[in-house]
């Protein structure tokens, strides 16, 4: 960008709303993406914008993005910067688009059970708005305090309670997306509509390559009356996912379905001594629907070979599952390296996936961690946990690296999808067209014509 392009940018939208301050521009060239973090510790940054702009006003955004189309200035939304896969980071320079001053509650529908929203509302104060008035979101990821309404959209994001309530694409109603040219388009907002393709689709999930998201309607729920939990132990992994399968496959829908691996349930249990897998189950609904619903899956768990060991640990769960420390608290060391992967595949595979990732990642870590989280009639997520330590910073930044190309390769080999709710982002971008073969061809006719000037979050996915 020029200087007299910047000083354009300060007479359209004013003075107070455009930055070069270096210090904001290191701000917004590092996300949670662990490469990402090592890059910072490194003080390398092979992402950063040229400016940073913070709307006041949906107006705001359309007349940025238009003359950013004029000007052929690429602009890269940014929510919270949360994203584990660079997401938000400008891989082409130009504008980062910072939307968390959009940050109000524009309306809640107590008949309809819808709330509207701004896109920079930051998840958890959301959440603490609606159970003061008796509601919940029932979308609930483990960033649920660090990322924002409009970030999930972008992302495809899910929550710890999908299995159940579904993702975002289920949970969101309608929403309004300003397009590269300034285009300002409000998604209908009704339960359903057989009216044509369902276009919410082009920009759900597309990381602000489409268009900047600038509000969204979301449903929302009734507190729950009752909520049960249970711990089955399983002496064979293979086991706990044939008990997962037919829990879903039956019909049955508990909030916590998660099965651990014998590696990870050390770690989810906090007892060092457990060494065999365990699924964590949760049912809620009315007392007796609760009460119904645990005892069907604990039937099927039994048909499985699973022993019910108490609810003490999933409770226990709930009370740390927004915890992000442990991973944290890796990379924040010298050579220290931790990842975590997400992909999705069918039940009839998922269990030699599994096995062989883990063996083809054990070899880059100390540590290779697995748990099935997020579950369909048709199959289930797959999330992988890597943690090491090499010489240095820049040796652990390489590690990151080779993991991503290792798990990628095995899942594409697999025939897994190769993210199930975190994106493509930075890391993915590579992997993407070898994933989605024709189709590739498709989504880029599709970005060329919604962006022909082609300014939105260049450098990802195509």
């Amino acid at each position: 960008m020029t200087d007299v392009q910047t000083e354009q940018l300060a007479a359209l939208l004013g003075s107070d709303r455009v930055s070069r301050d270096p210090d904001a521009l290191a701000a917004h060239s590092y996300d949670a993406w662990p490469v990402a973090v090592k890059w910072r510790r490194q003080n390398k940054a092979p992402l950063q914008p040229e400016a940073i702009v913070t709307p006041a006003s949906v107006d705001d955004v359309s007349r940025l993005l238009a003359w950013a189309s004029a000007n052929k200035v690429p602009i890269t939304p940014w929510g919270a910067g949360s994203a584990v896969t660079g997401a938000p980071l400008a891989a082409r320079g130009g504008v980062s688009l910072d939307l968390g001053g959009l940050d109000k509650t524009i309306a809640l529908n107590r008949i309809n059970h819808t709330v509207r929203v701004e896109a920079g509302k930051m998840g958890h104060d959301l959440e603490a708005e609606l159970y003061a008035a008796g509601l919940t979101l029932n979308h609930s990821p483990q960033s649920l305090g660090r990322s924002t309404v409009g970030g999930w959209l972008a992302t495809r994001a899910t929550g710890q309670f999908s299995s159940r309530w579904g993702s975002i694409e289920n949970l969101c109603v309608s929403f309004t997306v300003v397009l590269s040219d300034g285009r300002i388009v409000e998604m209908p907002d009704t339960p359903r509509g057989a009216t044509g393709p369902d276009l919410r689709h082009l920009f759900i999930g597309s990381e602000g390559t489409m268009g900047v998201i600038v509000d969204v309607t979301m449903r929302v729920f009734e507190l729950t009356e009752q909520q049960l939990y249970e711990t089955v132990v399983f002496d064979c992994l293979d086991d706990g996912i044939d008990a997962a399968r037919c829990i879903m496959q039956r019909g049955l829908r508990p909030f916590v379905l998660r099965l651990y691996d014998e590696d990870e349930a050390p770690h989810a249990m906090k007892d060092a001594s457990s060494r065999q897998p365990v699924l964590f189950l949760g049912c809620e609904g009315t007392s007796a629907m609760a009460a119904t619903e645990m005892s069907a899956c604990l039937e099927l768990c039994s048909a499985a070979n699973g022993t019910p060991a108490g609810g003490a640990a999933v409770e226990a769960w709930m009370a740390r599952r927004f915890d992000f420390s442990a991973v944290e608290n890796v990379l924040d060391r010298s050579g220290g390296f931790a990842e975590t992967i997400e992909i999705t595949s069918g039940w009839d595979r998922v269990g030699q996936l599994h096995r062989d990732m883990k063996a083809a990642l054990a070899p880059l870590a100390d540590e290779v961690l697995g748990h099935f989280s997020h579950a369909y009639t048709h199959g289930t997520s797959l999330y992988l946990i890597l943690i090491g330590a090499c010489e240095d910073d820049d040796a652990a930044e390489q590690r990151l690296l080779e993991i991503w190309d290792v798990a990628m390769e095995q899942c594409l080999a697999g025939g897994a999808a190769i993210s199930h709710h975190h994106g493509i982002g930075y890391a993915r971008r590579q992997y993407l067209k070898p994933y989605l073969g024709e189709v590739h061809d498709l989504l880029c006719n599709v970005r060329s014509a919604v962006d022909p000037a082609g300014i939105m979050n260049p450098g990802k996915f195509v």
